[in-house]
This record gives C-alpha cells, structure tokens and sequence, in this order.
C-alpha cells in the first residue's frame, strides 16, 4: 500500500524480487554502509575459540557459502 519504503539492506534483499510477495519492487539506492561485529569482554577466553571458529568456516568456504546464499558480502 506504499509507494516506498526505507529498510535495513539485508532485510530488503531478502523480501523482494522473483518468488516473494514484493516481485515487483527493486532496490534503487543505498543510504549508508552497515557493518557489524562480535565483541567479548577484554580478556575473554571465548574470542579465541569464536575467532578459531570463524578462521575455520572461512577456511571451508562455509562463510561464503553463507554470504552468497543470503546475498551479502564477506567482509574481510
């Protein structure tokens, strides 16, 4: 029933296009960058073992698979 609408990206691309209930609409304009990440306490224990973790999905190809399934950009 709108014209337009202002979302976050990640959730845009997963709504519109073939297949989805917004067909029609596209994105035409990107407003700002996001970039996000997983922060521990300093000192934590747990940020090698997330850090191991996500050297070995990126190791596999299992975090681009990610990305490109979801349409998203690894970061680096």
């Amino acid at each position: 029933t709108a014209d337009a609408a202002v979302l976050d990206l990640t959730l845009a691309s997963a709504m519109i296009g073939e297949g989805t209930d917004y067909a029609d609409l596209a994105i035409v304009d990107e407003l700002n960058a996001e970039e996000y990440g997983v922060a521990f306490r300093k000192g934590s224990d747990v940020a090698a073992a997330v850090d191991a973790a996500f050297d070995a999905l990126k190791a596999d190809g299992t975090m681009q698979a990610l990305a490109d399934k979801y349409g998203l950009t690894l970061a680096e």
